[in-house]
């Protein structure tokens, strides 16, 4: 039987540029996790940008849905968001190694670890 896991992601939009992180093996990633067992689709995104970034974001459409396999058994369907930054400065928490803000203009050209965008 395999696992099934809802996750959440989030373009966070700061002008012109959106947020990318970076993991420790060099891939790139947006902001986001699992949603815990009760916990809104917003709610979990709200709490895992800030968690991963220290940032203050406001939560608007649905832009993307999106699967993958973590490992053989274990299936991860999610949905990604786009936020608009509020305020804050980028803290980092141990899951990334980087960061940094791309174009918008740029996006197409990244190679994201999954198809979240």
């Amino acid at each position: 039987m395999k696992n099934f896991w809802d996750g959440v992601k989030g373009i966070v939009i700061k002008g012109d540029r959106i947020l990318v992180l970076v993991k420790h093996d060099g891939a790139l990633d947006l902001p986001g996790g699992r949603v815990e067992r009760g916990e809104s689709v917003r709610d979990a995104l709200q709490r895992e940008i800030n968690e991963e970034t220290g940032l203050n974001v406001e939560i608007h459409d649905p832009v993307e849905e999106w699967s993958f396999y973590k490992t053989q058994d274990r299936l991860i369907k999610g949905i990604t968001l786009e936020c608009d930054y509020l305020d804050g400065t980028v803290r980092l928490s141990g899951e990334h190694e980087h960061y940094f803000w791309a174009r918008m203009d740029s996006v197409d050209r990244l190679e994201f670890s999954h198809n979240f965008v």
